[in-house]
């Protein structure tokens, strides 16, 4: 009868420290991998939903009012475009200036938006004021206004509350590198956003 012959302790080991080799370094790529994904994402549909702002601005001189944000000068409000209408009683944002609004970002925390002041004057159109400044974000990984160490960025709660003062703080593009940090929009261009390598902070 013939002997059969298995692997040895040794050769075992092998095996296992081989496996832990290339799942030590798969596993950190694939980690970030996600979270870039996440990210560009999230940076995507930032612009779109700002675009749509940018183009309803156009036609009805100036944004959507605090009356169809939830709590209008609170960071974390929401756009609902489904109960905006105009004088005529038709959909006034959704779906003309975009199919849907996107209900959660890479994360799945829904976008924030902030608007203001208010005009002092009803738009015939749409027999309301509409806002005169807007900045809405995406939060980040840690799904939190701020957050990260990302040295020279801000949180969107301050950049938001000078942005949609009358008339806003000028302020260029911030730079970030950190999944955490928060991305940022305001009326016509980014304020905050992702640039270069991205990294956990």
């Amino acid at each position: 009868m013939k002997k059969v012959k298995g692997f040895t302790l040794i050769e075992l080991l092998i095996v296992v420290a081989i496996i832990g080799i290339i799942a030590a370094i798969a596993i950190p790529n694939l980690l970030d991998a996600i979270e870039r994904s996440r990210q560009k994402k999230s940076v995507s549909e930032v612009q779109s939903l700002a675009q749509a702002l940018q183009a309803f601005s156009t036609d009805y001189g100036g944004y959507p009012p605090t009356s169809v944000v939830a709590n209008g000068s609170d960071p974390n409000a929401v756009l609902d475009g489904t109960v905006y209408f105009d004088a005529a009683n038709s959909p006034a944002f959704e779906p003309d200036y975009i199919q849907a609004i996107p209900t959660a970002d890479g994360w799945g925390v829904p976008y924030v938006l902030t608007v203001g002041p208010d005009g002092a004057q009803n738009n015939l159109q749409l027999g309301t004021p509409v806002s005169q400044h807007f900045a809405m974000a995406c939060y980040g990984s840690d799904m939190a206004d701020g957050g990260g160490t990302d040295p020279g960025v801000d949180a969107f709660s301050n950049i938001s509350t000078s942005w949609c003062a009358n008339p806003p703080v000028a302020a260029g593009t911030l730079e970030t590198h950190c999944y955490e940090s928060d991305i940022v929009w305001g009326d016509s261009s980014f304020l905050q956003r992702p640039e270069g390598k991205q990294k956990h902070c």
